[in-house]
């Protein structure tokens, strides 16, 4: 037989004001400024202090320079009053960032804040706009497949054969298609391989010279002897002089690349944006002598604020009016507490991560210290998804003006990334994998010879063989 019976329980529920608060910890100054002007649109409770936008790019700022176009403000640095602990050094710092943002448009140019907003055309755009040109209908098709199927150095890596089947095609309607791709600019991209990339770079007409007939011939018929650098072993099968080779060697060492998607360039970069868009920092770590201090980029809970002509509505007769004004100013409450809850957030868990990596700060690379997100919710008794969204997207300028993603401070490889890099840059001839990990042994860094190749595939550093003349 069914009986009902009733049973109490408790379960823990997030509620609504703590999803808002974890959106907006996650949030960097650039989207928690989109987020505020959005809601302000939308929610007549929420106000936002137009008069502190920045005139040029409308970012809000407490005054000084604008942090995201590098606009002045109206009144000179000395009338201009600074907001925050360390007024003083944020003016070093706004003016370092003032003349690398005038820096960049040139001496001979006015300008533009446009200039700091992401460009919208990435290579495999630019590549496929080249397609469009040249190909229409089911070779079109194919050739974008083909255009997102390259790696980050612009190579062809995947099977012709797979490639095939999924287009019903047969392997040599890919081939021609593909050799189309490997018409386009940058030159070299769509190789499959080293070698045909070097000679799709040769072939491109791009270079003048008797040392490029040579160095074609050289790639395409003694590629395993360049390959092992036997000079003398070209010299003699090709009948030419030992110094005719090595000019071949020199050429396609310094005028070819082997990744041909570096030499990808905008071809209106100085008429369009830049690639990437301006960082804005969100938080300052500064020396003050021995000390280091943090500053959370924080104008928003100086800026945003519930307006008070609503806050007196809600206590309205009307019961109606009052329940429609409640929800919104209830918003506008939850969202200013948010932010004020973020700022000390922030503060907090910079504090700790600048306390641990301190040496890395002031000292460089070679210091940083081993750190997880679990030991900093550890010590700050948080949660690690706290942690997590509290340095997500998030960038600090250091001391020395450098701006870095927080995501540095949690590398443990950079140390030994940075030394390899400093052990192969100083050494006066090619080092190999193994000796590269004895001279780290001897200053401390303990890896195995595959953890080295690892880390000098990922500097993109030739092996030994190829480093040497």
């Amino acid at each position: 037989m069914q009986d009902f019976s009733l049973v109490q329980k408790q379960q823990m529920r997030i509620i609504p004001v703590q999803i808002q608060a974890n959106a907006i910890l996650a949030m960097n100054t650039l989207e928690l400024q989109q987020f505020l002007d959005t809601e302000a649109a939308e929610n007549p409770a929420l106000v936002v202090d137009d008069k502190a936008r920045c005139p040029v790019c409308g970012f809000l700022r407490t005054g000084g320079t604008c942090p995201l176009c590098g606009a002045p403000s109206h009144k000179n640095d000395s009338e201009t009053p600074e907001v925050g602990q360390f007024p003083n050094l944020e003016v070093r710092h706004e003016r370092v960032h003032l003349e690398q943002a005038f820096a960049a448009a040139g001496q001979d140019e006015t300008f533009d804040p446009f200039r700091t907003v992401a460009g919208s055309i990435d290579l495999r755009d630019y590549l496929e706009q080249q397609a469009r040109l040249n190909l229409a209908g089911r070779r079109l098709r194919i050739a974008k497949y083909l255009i997102d199927s390259l790696d980050d150095d612009g190579y062809f890596r995947e099977s012709l054969y797979e490639t095939a089947e999924r287009f019903a095609a047969s392997v040599p309607e890919i081939e021609s298609v593909l050799a189309v791709v490997q018409t386009f600019d940058p030159p070299g991209i769509g190789a499959r391989d080293l070698r045909e990339c070097l000679l799709i770079q040769l072939r491109s007409g791009n270079f003048d010279g008797p040392e490029v007939a040579l160095a074609e011939r050289i790639v395409s018929e003694h590629w395993d002897d360049l390959s092992k650098l036997k000079l003398k072993s070209i010299a003699k099968k090709t009948n030419l002089p030992i110094e005719s080779v090595r000019e071949a060697h020199d050429f396609i060492r310094t005028k070819l690349t082997p990744h041909p998607a570096s030499g990808y360039q905008n071809p209106f970069h100085r008429i369009s944006p830049r690639e990437s868009a301006s960082v804005v920092p969100d938080i300052f770590i500064i020396q003050d002598g021995e000390e280091l201090l943090v500053r959370v980029v924080d104008c928003h809970s100086e800026m945003v604020k519930v307006d008070e002509t609503y806050e007196h509505i809600c206590r309205s007769s009307d019961e109606e009016l009052r329940r429609y004004i409640k929800e919104h100013v209830e918003r506008a409450k939850v969202i200013v507490e948010s932010i004020e809850m973020r700022k000390k957030t922030l503060t907090r868990v910079a504090l700790a991560v600048v306390e641990h990596q301190r040496e890395f700060i002031l000292h460089g690379p070679t210091r940083l210290k081993p750190l997880r997100q679990k030991d900093i919710a550890r010590e700050l008794g948080l949660h690690e998804s706290t942690i997590c969204r509290a340095l997500a997207n998030k960038h600090c300028r250091l001391p020395s003006g450098e701006l870095v993603s927080f995501d540095v401070f949690f590398d443990c490889a950079m140390p030994v990334r940075e030394m390899i890099s400093r052990i192969i840059s100083v050494s006066p001839e090619p080092l190999s994998d193994s000796q590269i990990a004895k001279r780290l042994a001897e200053q401390g860094f303990v890896v195995a010879r595959r953890t080295v190749a690892k880390y000098r595939d990922q500097l993109r550093l030739l092996p030994y063989q190829l480093r040497s003349a």
